[in-house]
C-alpha cells in the first residue's frame, strides 16, 4: 500500500475500528484473519489460532468469558497495531499480504481505503498510545451469531454450519487420509475454553457495550451461520430503528438468501444503507453441489426479488467463494450474470459489473492453490480466450445511472474486473499445495456417496484432476 497519507507499508485500518467475532463467540481481527495459517501442509508457523484474539495466557478471546471492551485493547490486539505502524506484518495478516504479491488486491486494501473515507485517520492515529492502545470506539462490527444454517456448503464445516452435523457425522468416522481427518476434527463442537455457539444467547455484557457502542457505530456486518433465520439479527435491527440510529448506520450481510422474515425489506428501508453480499458460487447443478443442498430454481428467484424488490438504499451484490471447484468456471457466471439484465445485482462499479470474488482458505485441500499445475494452465487459458467476450459485451455491467459517466478504458482498468481474474490466477499459481490433492479426492468422493451427488457429472471439465 503505498499511498503516503497511511503510516507504513503494512497499514491496515481494521485493528483500529473494528471487531469480527466466530460463530463460537471468539473474537478476531478481522473476519479473515484465522486464514493466515493455512498452507500445504496443516504445520502452523505461526500457531493453530492465528487471527483469534488470546488471552495474556494464550486462550482466545471469547465472548463468553470475556467481553469487547477488554478484547479492544488486549495485549494481542495492541501488539497487532504496533506491528502494523512499526512497518511490519502481524502473523494474523499474512493471507492478505501474500495476495498483493501474487498481484491480488486484498481485503486490507479495500477495507483501509473505504474506512479512510469515513473516519478520521489523523485522529485516530493521534489517539493511538505508545504501547498500541486506543479509544474503544468501534466503527464497525462483524457479528456471528452461532451456526445456524439451511445449508451445508461444500467447503464449509459443522464450525460453521448447523446444516453439516448430518453429514459430519456420517463423513467423519469413514475418513482414511490423516491430513483430512486433522482438517476435520470437531469433537469440542465448538466448545473450547468457555466458546459456545450460543455465545449470544443469556449474555447481558456483550448486549449492553454493544448497544453503547451503536450510537457511533457507521456499519454492522452479519454473517454465518445465516443471520436471515436468525432471530436476534432482527432484533438489533428494530432497536436501531427505534433509537433513531438506522439512519446512520450501514448494515452488510453475507447471506444464502434461502429464506428471510416477511418484513426484512421494510426493515432495511429505515437504514443509511445496505449492503446485501448474496453467496452464490456458480451457476446451476454446479452451485448446487458447492452450496448443497440449495436450489438453483430458488437462487434465480432470489436474484430477481432482490434486484426488484428491494429499495433505493440496497446494494445487491454477489459474494462469490472462489475455489477448486468453481474457479475454472468463473466466466461461465460472470457471462451469466451479464447476460441476466439486471439492474442492480453487481453492477458497476461493483466486481467491474460482472461478480465480486473472495478466496476459499479452508477447508485448504479445496484452496485453488491445491488444483495440479495442468488444470491451473487449463484455467489460464480459459480466461484470456474468455477475455474478448467481456471486453465486447463490458456495457452490459453499467446501470442506467453510470450510462455515459463510464467510457471502456475506465472499466478495462477496473481493480474488479479483468485485473481481479488475472489477480486469482496470479495467485492460484503463485504456490504449489497439489499435495492435498489426494485429500480433496476422498472428502469429493465421501460427500458424493453420502448425499447421492457427483462430482466427476457435475464439474466434467475437472474429472481428471486426480490422475
Amino acid at each position: 500500500m503505498t499511498d503516503n497519507k497511511y503510516p507504513s507499508e503494512t497499514f491496515c485500518l481494521l485493528p483500529w475500528v473494528h471487531l469480527s467475532t466466530r460463530p463460537d463467540g471468539s473474537m478476531r481481527v478481522c473476519c479473515t484473519a484465522n486464514a493466515s495459517s493455512v498452507g500445504p501442509t496443516n504445520d502452523k508457523e505461526h500457531g493453530g489460532q492465528v487471527g483469534i484474539l488470546k488471552t495474556d495466557d494464550g486462550k482466545p478471546n471469547n465472548l463468553n468469558v470475556s467481553d469487547f471492551e477488554t478484547a479492544w485493547n488486549s495485549n494481542y490486539m495492541k501488539n497487532v497495531r504496533k506491528q502494523m505502524l512499526a512497518g511490519e506484518k502481524p502473523p494474523s495478516c499474512l493471507k492478505c499480504y501474500k495476495e498483493e504479491a501474487a498481484g491480488h488486491r486484498s481485503k486490507r486494501q479495500w477495507e483501509t481505503h473505504y474506512w479512510s473515507q469515513r473516519v478520521d485517520l489523523e485522529k485516530i492515529l493521534a489517539d493511538t498510545k505508545e504501547d498500541g492502545e486506543v479509544p474503544p470506539n468501534l466503527a464497525y462490527i462483524d457479528l456471528r451469531f452461532g451456526t445456524k444454517c439451511q445449508l451445508a456448503c461444500v467447503m464449509c464445516s459443522p464450525h460453521d454450519s448447523s446444516g453439516w452435523i448430518k453429514d459430519y457425522k456420517a463423513i467423519f468416522p469413514a475418513v482414511q487420509n490423516e491430513s483430512l481427518k486433522e482438517i476435520m476434527q470437531w469433537q469440542d463442537k465448538g466448545s473450547t475454553n468457555g466458546s459456545s455457539y450460543n455465545w449470544h444467547k443469556q449474555n447481558p455484557t456483550f448486549w449492553k457495550q454493544f448497544y453503547d457502542q451503536m450510537p457511533s457505530m457507521q456499519q454492522i456486518y452479519f454473517a454465518g451461520g445465516e443471520s436471515l433465520i436468525i432471530e436476534e439479527h432482527y432484533e438489533i435491527l428494530e432497536h436501531a430503528i427505534k433509537m433513531g440510529y438506522a439512519k446512520n448506520l450501514e448494515l452488510r450481510y453475507n447471506s444464502n438468501g434461502v429464506e428471510w422474515r416477511d418484513d426484512l425489506f421494510d426493515l432495511w428501508r429505515e437504514f443509511k444503507l445496505v449492503r446485501f453480499h448474496y453467496s452464490i458460487d456458480s451457476i446451476k447443478e454446479m452451485n448446487d453441489y458447492i452450496r448443497y443442498p440449495s436450489k438453483w430454481s430458488r437462487q434465480e428467484e432470489v436474484f430477481h426479488l432482490l434486484d426488484t424488490e428491494t429499495s433505493d438504499n440496497v446494494e445487491v451484490t454477489i459474494a462469490c467463494a472462489v475455489q477448486a471447484l468453481n474457479v475454472y468456471y468463473l466466466p461461465d457466471f460472470i457471462q451469466w450474470k451479464l447476460e441476466q439484465g439486471f439492474k442492480k445485482v453487481n453492477m458497476w462499479p461493483f466486481g467491474a459489473g460482472g461478480i465480486s470474488q473472495h478466496f476459499v482458505y479452508w477447508p485448504a485441500h479445496l484452496n485453488v492453490k491445491s488444483l495440479p499445475a495442468d488444470f491451473k494452465a487449463k484455467c489460464r487459458a480459459k480466461y484470456e480466450s474468455w477475455y474478448p467476450w467481456w471486453e465486447a459485451n463490458w456495457e452490459l455491467g453499467i446501470p442506467s445511472w453510470h450510462k455515459d459517466k463510464v467510457d471502456y478504458n475506465q472499466w478495462r482498468s477496473a481493480e474488479y474486473g479483468i485485473k481481479r481474474l488475472d489477480g486469482i490466477l496470479s495467485f492460484m499459481e503463485s504456490e504449489d499445495w497439489s499435495q492435498r490433492l489426494p485429500e480433496m479426492k476422498e472428502f469429493l468422493s465421501l460427500c458424493d456417496k453420502q448425499r447421492g451427488i457427483s462430482f466427476e457429472k457435475t464439474f466434467p471439465d475437472m474429472k481428471d484432476i486426480f490422475q
